[in-house]
């Protein structure tokens, strides 16, 4: 049976987190809980997280991980919870564009004119 699973932030990662590092660690510890299908971020005592540290945390864990576990944000203050928002606004996963282009062989220019002229 998977089970939640809780992160006491402040006990494991400094107050301030202004890192991409700092986020993929995070990350790195979030997976390392494969047991969990709920993992819960506490976030009390954090002070602080950058713009690239919530960008790289949501690619890490909302974008690459999604369908692994749920994830629930606790005890954060207002500006973390602006931060994480303003970011996943801004977070889509790319999608990979398809095209396909006809190429047309003429025997002459004739044709070539023919066909341009028909438009």
């Amino acid at each position: 049976m998977r089970m939640t699973c809780e992160l006491k932030l402040v006990n494991i990662l400094p107050t301030t987190l202004d890192t991409r590092e700092a986020a993929i660690r995070l990350a790195d510890m979030v997976r390392e809980r494969n047991e969990c299908k709920q993992i819960v971020l506490d976030f009390s005592g954090i002070e602080f997280i950058s713009r690239s540290f919530a960008d790289q945390l949501y690619k890490e864990l909302y974008i690459d991980d999604k369908d692994s576990f749920d994830i629930v944000i606790k005890n954060a203050d207002a500006g973390i919870i602006r931060m994480m928002d303003s970011v996943s606004k801004t977070q889509t996963k790319r999608r990979v564009v398809k095209t396909t282009h006809l190429v047309t062989s003429y025997d002459d220019l004739e044709q070539m004119e023919s066909f341009v002229m028909s438009w």
